[in-house]
């Protein structure tokens, strides 16, 4: 139990990591779509980097930090956290659509173009796995 407070930290300071690199990820997208096809490659490569050293880790020590506090906890039965984990695969499953939407348009040398609607969703999301995470209300 000594660790506990540590595990629950290292887990939190992840999630910030990975819900500032969607963030990011959003509004660079949405900045870089203004400009031409042919001027985008260098800022989507320095994006793709960003990712993979930032975000990608980030949502790698959110699942595996939070998977480990889940059992340490033992919270698997709890309503609560499988409506959280609802709204985790959902943000994990965005930044796979992110992810693979640049990697193919510095593939394909094709135009990025932002998904609508989609910081409004990280942060309903954020907050509602905060206030389950929290709350634990059911």
């Amino acid at each position: 139990m000594e660790f506990y407070p540590y595990l629950v930290a290292a887990h939190v300071t992840a999630v910030i990591f990975l819900v500032g690199g969607l963030m990011a990820h959003n509004r660079i997208v949405d900045a870089i779509a203004r400009r031409q096809p042919e001027q985008q490659g260098g800022a989507l490569a320095v994006l793709l980097q960003f990712d993979s050293r930032v975000t990608t880790p980030a949502l790698l020590f959110t699942w595996a930090l939070g998977l480990s506090l889940a059992v340490w906890g033992q919270w698997f039965p709890s309503l609560w956290l499988i409506v959280k984990l609802v709204f985790v695969v959902g943000l994990s499953a965005l930044h796979g659509i992110q992810s693979g939407r640049l990697r193919r348009a510095i593939r394909d040398g094709t135009a990025v173009v932002g998904l609508p609607g989609t910081g409004a969703g990280i942060i309903i999301a954020t907050l509602a796995i905060a206030t389950l995470a929290l709350v634990k209300p059911f």
